[in-house]
């Protein structure tokens, strides 16, 4: 069976919504914004980065109230930069698959992908509900991505 087969028919187990059901239980009004980058994000950061410093790269990572950065140097030069921001959500009436998050005052957030390069880009993938492993494995799919274009 191809991957994005099993991919699909992982979607509709009954694992999957079980374990998403448990989740939407345990982040339900608990979830801030801050958490979601001093739990999740930046310890997916340091991860990736102690990593990245056994290939001869060095990363900076940087952080702010809304975002967090992973700016990654090879040789003295930026080489790769990945950023999380999150953007104000909308909370819609119908049944929506990711949980936002929200701040202190209760306004609702979504996290996004950005990138810089050449050109500053928010990438429309949203990783709100993403766990610190998801988080790597998402810098390293574009991370590659760059690699194998610029090498």
């Amino acid at each position: 069976m191809s991957d994005w087969k099993l991919t699909l028919e992982h979607l509709f187990s009954d694992e999957y919504r079980d374990r998403f059901k448990k989740k939407q239980e345990e982040r339900k009004g608990k979830l801030r914004v801050k958490q979601f980058f001093t739990d999740v994000v930046e310890p997916a950061f340091e991860e990736v980065a102690e990593t990245l410093n056994e290939y001869d790269r060095d990363v900076e990572i940087e952080t702010s109230k809304n975002s967090a950065a992973l700016k990654v140097i090879h040789k003295g030069k930026e080489e790769f930069y990945f950023g999380i921001k999150v953007r104000p959500y909308v909370e819609r009436k119908f049944m929506f698959p990711v949980l936002p998050i929200k701040d202190e005052e209760g306004q609702l957030y979504r996290a996004v992908i950005y990138l810089k390069g050449e050109k500053e880009r928010m990438v429309e993938h949203d990783v709100t509900n993403y766990t610190r492993d998801e988080i790597a494995e998402t810098f390293l799919y574009y991370y590659r991505r760059h690699y194998e274009w610029h090498n």
